[in-house]
């Protein structure tokens, strides 16, 4: 193989082994060099070596979505990741702006950067993350919670199996986003939150709460935040009640968010029922399943 670009080399291995899919791998070379046009370096890293298969399923996906690629290249290169504050308040703070920002910019790679930008590899992805949930919990007649909803693609794809979904969401342009692709949807509603608490909710209200990719948020505002969302969540749910987490963090150490689901979801009144599971082919999320005593 020809010279690679710098942090390539151990995503290609991954892809190469089977451990992450195309989109993963993909979106993984973006994230650790956004200055390399992507679609260029794999159309001549394959064309070095046309044996290789992989190189090659990854430059012709490249390929196919050159205007994707760019507009998340310069997400990527404009920042994507909240900066550091002083307090909880302030992270959540520059949470709630990036995400108001990137609803304008890129929802859809905003709310799964792996889906490209991509309306039909964003459907893909959410599909499997439905099947997954619906075989962890039992859905029919459910009242939902939706944590970080994003553009509400998991609160639509639920809606038609569950009694009622709210989704919230620190950024309201997230949540315009929403409703805007929502509409008509009748038992799926949205509202801002202030990332805060949930006091808006009454007690023992939900039977499952979803946090897909926002879990990760509350781990960079620091333990306390992670603490009292924890109680707020066995607040909200009702006795066996379910909340299932996908992502604890991003610190890429799954024994460390184990062990602190472990202990924090303990101390918040949960069982564990799973923790630290990959249960799926086209993301690389990692699951927990966590149950109000």
């Amino acid at each position: 193989m020809s010279a690679v670009p710098q942090g390539w080399a151990p995503v290609l291995a991954r892809f190469s082994q089977g451990e992450i899919s195309p989109q993963i791998a993909l979106a993984q070379l973006l994230l650790s060099n956004s200055g390399v046009d992507a679609v260029a370096e794999l159309a001549t890293l394959a064309g070095a070596d046309p044996g290789d298969v992989d190189l090659g399923r990854l430059s012709r996906l490249a390929a196919d979505h050159p205007d994707q690629l760019q507009r998340v290249r310069a997400m990527v290169a404009s920042g994507i990741d909240p900066q550091n504050a002083d307090s909880a308040a302030g992270r959540i703070a520059a949470t709630r702006d990036l995400f108001d920002r990137l609803a304008i910019e890129a929802p859809e790679a905003a709310v799964a950067i792996y889906s490209l930008g991509d309306p039909g590899l964003l459907d893909a992805a959410t599909a499997e993350l439905v099947d997954v949930i619906a075989g962890w919990t039992e859905l029919r007649d459910s009242t939902l919670l939706d944590f970080g909803c994003g553009i509400g693609r998991v609160g639509a794809a639920l809606a038609p199996r569950v009694r009622e979904i709210v989704g919230v969401d620190v950024s309201a342009g997230m949540i315009e986003q929403a409703r805007a692709r929502t509409d008509g949807i009748p038992n799926l509603r949205f509202q801002v939150t202030d990332g805060a608490d949930l006091r808006a909710f009454g007690d023992d209200v939900f039977d499952l709460i979803l946090a897909i990719d926002s879990f990760p948020f509350l781990v960079r505002a620091g333990e306390d935040v992670m603490r009292d969302q924890l109680e707020e969540f066995a607040r909200l749910l009702r006795p066996g009640g379910e909340l299932l987490v996908f992502n604890w963090s991003y610190r890429g150490d799954v024994e460390a968010d184990v062990a602190d689901a472990q202990r924090l979801g303990g101390d918040a009144g949960f069982e564990i029922r799973r923790a630290g599971e990959r249960p799926f082919r086209i993301w690389d999320g990692v699951g927990f399943h966590l149950v109000r005593r």
